[in-house]
């Protein structure tokens, strides 16, 4: 008995396009607002994309170039958790 093996893939059969839904997923908006710290990150606070790679208080990555959420988006309830958290530890605020 053989066992049958797989032809070899060449490359023009994979898919190598981009996967619009997970790029997506790797966007910081996510569906959800993230707070990224101004004061870890001060570039942050005068731009409307990520001018370089940084971590949200919450610990999601963010890329260059990644857009926040629109105001109307739903707030991270992580991030809203380990806010006070992070400014207190971090940033010594009461």
């Amino acid at each position: 008995m053989t066992i049958p093996t797989p032809d070899i893939i060449r490359e023009e059969d994979t898919d190598t396009e981009a996967d619009p839904i997970h790029d997506d997923e790797d966007a910081i908006a996510d569906h959800f607002r993230h707070i990224v710290c101004f004061l870890c990150y001060p570039a942050f606070a005068t731009t409307h994309v990520a001018p370089h790679d940084a971590e949200c208080i919450c610990g999601k990555p963010v890329k260059t170039g990644d857009a926040p959420a629109p105001e109307t988006a739903p707030e991270c309830v992580l991030c809203n958790e380990m806010a006070d958290g992070h400014y207190r530890k971090v940033h010594s605020r009461p």
